[in-house]
């Protein structure tokens, strides 16, 4: 992946697009993202519906800041597709994905609207779930088979997942150790940005536990991971937020690492332990990674704060 300005993708919702206090209360929740649903979260009867609202819905989600993403169906692809590419749209999500021409034919249909609604070339991502068996025996084909796939990995829980395996969904040990294993390899591998994050057991199936969100967000920086797979409940959006940004603390550490860093390379060394710690090139890597992803989530947090601003002025004004 080329090197540039960290992408800042730690927290989101996934909300029916049906439910309209949901969408038009997206601005006020925080979310670096917000998926706009229209599987699982919306009935059958509603489906058609449901594609009429997109359009407008994109430009509500962005007056807080965040990052509009749509969830289609995986058997009306076509027609989703038609109702969810619009200007603002950055990702579609395609769940169940099993094969690698799925995604590659995804990447034509979008294609094709970019062209018809004057979207720039290749604006929109596709991010493919992994949901099925099937799905994880051709990971690395799904991942590698568009270049709209920007980020790649499966899921750390759900249903559709837990019920094709056959396993519980919510108990105390990692059933799902393989499958995101072999997606995390699968996105290195490319060169894709990693989502991912360590086992952190929810036996409840608490989709609100601000505690528990915490810690695994946490757990996944500092295991070098950035990329947040968001929740279904506004009460985890602040954890996420904080679990994913570097403190302070962690910051004047990796400053601290830096300087020593220095004295290792003017020593001629490639490593030296200073204060009980190996000081070598891995570390100064990790320390830079620290200070420039904290750096972007301060800048992802000024722009979003700049637009509920501006949007709650907007109000104000309207009112």
């Amino acid at each position: 992946m080329a090197k540039g300005r960290p992408v800042v993708r730690r927290s989101g919702l996934t909300m029916p697009v049906v439910t309209a206090r949901f969408v038009d209360n997206a601005w006020r929740r925080g979310c670096d993202f917000v998926t706009l649903d229209l599987e699982d979260s919306v009935p059958q009867h509603l489906k058609a519906h449901a594609r009429s609202l997109i359009k407008d819905a994109i430009p509500k989600i962005e007056r807080g800041g965040a990052e509009p993403f749509a969830r289609i169906n995986h058997d009306y692809v076509e027609a989703d597709l038609e109702a969810v590419i619009w200007p603002g749209l950055i990702r579609v999500k395609y769940p169940k994905t099993e094969h690698a021409e799925e995604v590659r034919r995804l990447d034509a249909i979008i294609t094709r609207l970019e062209r018809e609604r004057g979207i720039r070339p290749g604006t929109v991502e596709i991010d493919p779930s992994i949901e099925t068996a099937l799905g994880v025996a051709h990971v690395y084909e799904i991942a590698a088979a568009s270049r709209r796939v920007k980020e790649f990995g499966a899921t750390t829980g759900g249903y559709d997942l837990s019920r094709d395996l056959g396993v519980e969904m919510f108990v105390d040990f990692d059933q799902f150790v393989y499958v995101k294993g072999e997606a995390e390899l699968a996105a290195r591998a490319l060169g894709l940005g990693v989502r991912a994050a360590p086992f952190v057991a929810n036996t409840t199936g608490s989709v609100s536990d601000g505690k528990r969100a915490f810690a695994q967000a946490e757990a996944a920086r500092k295991c070098g991971l950035h990329l947040g797979g968001g929740g279904l409940n506004p009460a985890v959006v602040e954890s996420h937020n904080a679990g994913y940004t570097p403190g302070e603390e962690d910051v004047r550490d990796a400053r601290w690492v830096l300087e020593q860093y220095r004295r290792v390379i003017a020593s001629g060394e490639t490593w030296l332990e200073i204060e009980n710690r190996v000081i070598d090139a891995y570390e100064a890597a990790r320390a830079r990674d620290t200070i420039e992803f904290a750096a972007a989530c301060r800048e992802r947090d000024r722009d979003k704060a700049e637009a509920v601003a501006r949007t709650q002025a907007a109000l104000a004004l309207g009112a």
